[in-house]
This record gives structure tokens, sequence and C-alpha cells, in this order.
């Protein structure tokens, strides 16, 4: 049995609707600045009614050097936040949350497109997404 991690989901679909334009014109500099990256993580943030002041700060604190994998978990952190009531399952399970985040990530072609563009691992993203998730439910 599959379970629906709604934080991996909600993640996702961030992630999906940032790199193909919805929070912002410059997808490339999301990924290569962290000024650009924390600011689409504010507006994405607000998007979905979550503290932007959190979401900067989970930015910031994400264990990455690189900006693309420092906003891959501050998405993780507000789809984490979002579903706060998923937290159990999350904590319980991380290593099958990502699987199930690199199987959405491998279902949209365009997503895996981008990543790769700018050499991040299907993996590796989908390792930052839980990551950021599961630092929202700890």
């Amino acid at each position: 049995m599959i379970v629906e991690y709604a934080g991996i989901v909600a993640a996702i679909s961030l992630l999906s609707a940032t790199l193909t334009g919805a929070y912002g014109n410059n997808v490339a500099a999301v990924f290569a600045s962290g000024g650009a990256g924390i600011s689409a993580t504010a507006k994405a943030a607000k998007a979905q009614k979550v503290s932007a002041t959190g979401a900067k700060a989970a930015y910031t604190r994400a264990p990455y050097r690189k900006p693309g994998l420092k906003y891959l978990y501050a998405l993780g952190w507000i789809g984490g936040t979002k579903n706060l009531t998923q937290c159990g399952l999350t904590l319980l399970a991380p290593g099958v949350m990502k699987d199930q985040a690199e199987q959405g990530i491998r279902k949209n072609k365009k997503l895996t497109t981008q990543l790769k563009r700018r050499s991040i691992s299907v993996g590796s993203a989908a390792g930052a997404l839980v990551k950021g998730v599961v630092s929202a439910c700890a």
C-alpha cells in the first residue's frame, strides 16, 4: 500500500509551479542566486498561506551550499508546514517519502528537464524536498 504524503505532494506541486514560471519569470536566477531563491520562497509561502518569514528561515538554514537545493528544501518546508497533520507519518518513513517524491518528480517531464538543466538529480531534489518536509514536522 502506498500512502500519499500530503507534504510531499504539496512540495512537488510548488516545485512544478515554480519551474514552469508560476512564481517568477527568471527561474534560472532562483537556482543560481540566494537572493532570488529567498524571494521566490517568500512568494510560494504567501501563495500557500504559510509564514513567509518561516519559509525564508528554512531557506537560510537548509543544509546545502547550492541555492537550488536550498530552494527545494524550503519548498519542502512549505509543503510540510501546510500539512502538519501528516507529520507522524512523515517522521516514521522518510525513505518511503523520498521514493514517493522521486516518483512524483519523474512523472513530470518538464520538471525533470528543468532540474537536469540545473545539474540537480532527481534523487538530490527528492532528498532536499523530504528533508524540508521533515524539518517542518520536527
